[in-house]
């Protein structure tokens, strides 16, 4: 099951490791946001929800997990990010359909994880890993 929500605390966790992550994020092509808390983009975050919750519906990967993954809407920080065992971090500041992808690209991080960490692969690799997976999955219902 996916558990969409909002906390002040991870706004302000993920605009800080941000700007920690900044270097690496800018070496490696990410894609980030750290506007003021007056220049963020104003959401009605019940509306976004009920969306992401009807675009991820769509997918047979996200009706059959098992277990819980809990994921953080937030206006900061990189697209897409995780913590295990079950933890995603996703950008808000995007259409419903793009942050219903990322949260399955994110969900697939956590799954791979330890299979990843096992085989000690680089980022790349890690990424192409967890990319070629994600194009197996997404296939609607539609």
């Amino acid at each position: 099951m996916v558990i969409l929500k909002h906390s002040f605390l991870i706004d302000i966790k993920l605009l800080f490791l941000t700007f920690l992550k900044k270097s690496w994020l800018d070496k490696n092509g990410y894609y980030y946001y750290l506007s003021t808390l007056k220049e963020y983009k104003k959401i009605n975050l019940t509306k976004l929800i009920k969306n992401i919750d009807n675009e991820l519906k769509k997918y047979a990967f996200i009706k059959n997990l098992k277990g819980d993954y809990i994921i953080f809407l937030s206006n900061y920080g990189a697209f897409g990010s995780f913590n295990e065992p079950n933890i995603v971090y996703v950008n808000s500041q995007r259409e419903s359909k793009e942050i219903s992808l990322t949260i399955i690209h994110e969900i697939i991080h956590l799954i791979l994880e330890k299979d990843i960490s096992f085989k000690k692969l680089s980022h790349e690799e890690k990424e192409r890993m967890v990319e070629k997976r994600f194009n197996e999955l997404i296939q609607t219902n539609d």
